[in-house]
């Protein structure tokens, strides 16, 4: 299984090299938000100073390879803050260490068999992280944990058009959660399902991304250790960003993610952030 992934992973630092290669169809933007607020000392409300700030981006390259074969490649990275003050027993304000608001990397490259039939058949390998690992009281990691996924399968484009773009895939896949706090690699197996969409609103000079993915685990190589069976449980977990170009470099982002992992929370969890800050479009 080491193997298959380090496999899977040269797979996908080479498509990304082959971004200085001529064909490519290159997205890639480039957020910037930043809130800010500030108080005077003899302010009388129980409010105080915070700064939060975040930076992401968003890059897609897909080419035609071969009349028979198209790759696509993302890479989505995200990262963020929050500065908060405090007041000590004394009445004296500080401003307490960082905390993370946001924190991803998903990096995602995919090979599809363009066959011109109903369906075309497709294989992807796939790296979800994030760039700190803070654990109280424990030392701090930089990239972990990384969770692998390796799937095979089928795929159909139901839209492609010049605004919108809709593909949905089903296959098997295979997910090793590989932590350096750990002393060995988790692997499940079972049928993952994932729907892309993708729609640009010319008039308004914004744009809408979403993505869906679906995975029912059928084995757990940990299975006979689990205090439970939560692992059994469908997983899912939906991405919407909707971004609105104002002016020049200046935009709004709306984001919106869903995600349901009973092993981790017996409930759905969601996240929104709006931001309001620079944007740069890249290509």
């Amino acid at each position: 299984m080491k193997n298959i992934r380090l496999i899977i992973v040269a797979a996908m630092l080479f498509a990304m090299s082959l971004l200085a290669a001529e064909g490519w169809q290159l997205d890639s933007d480039v957020m910037v938000n930043l809130t800010q607020s500030s108080y005077s000392d003899n302010w009388t409300g129980s409010e105080l100073s915070n700064i939060t700030w975040v930076a992401a981006s968003n890059s897609t390259a897909q080419k035609q390879l071969k009349e028979w074969l198209k790759n696509k490649t993302s890479l989505n990275l995200a990262f963020g803050q929050t500065h908060l003050q405090k007041t000590d027993g004394n009445g004296n304000k500080y401003w307490e260490a960082p905390e993370k608001s946001t924190d991803k990397i998903a990096l995602e490259s995919l090979l599809q068999f363009t066959l011109q039939s109903f369906v075309d058949p497709y294989v992807a390998g796939r790296l979800d992280s994030q760039f700190l690992d803070e654990q109280a009281g424990q030392e701090t990691f930089l990239v972990n944990p990384l969770l692998f996924t390796e799937s095979a399968g089928i795929m159909k484009t139901i839209l492609d058009l010049e605004k919108t773009k809709l593909d949905v895939r089903l296959g098997g896949a295979v997910r090793e959660n590989v932590d350096r706090r750990l002393d060995d690699v988790p692997v499940d197996g079972g049928v993952e399902g994932v729907a892309n969409f993708k729609h640009v609103f010319s008039a308004l000079n914004a744009s809408y991304n979403s993505k869906l993915t679906a995975y029912q685990a059928l084995f757990n190589s940990k299975s006979d250790e689990l205090p439970n069976e939560d692992w059994k449980a469908l997983d899912y977990k939906w991405e919407n960003l909707l971004t609105f170009k104002l002016w020049k470099l200046l935009g709004v982002n709306l984001t919106f993610d869903m995600i349901y992992d009973k092993e981790k929370a017996p409930e759905a969890q969601w996240k929104e952030s709006l931001g309001l800050g620079l944007s740069y479009t890249l290509f």
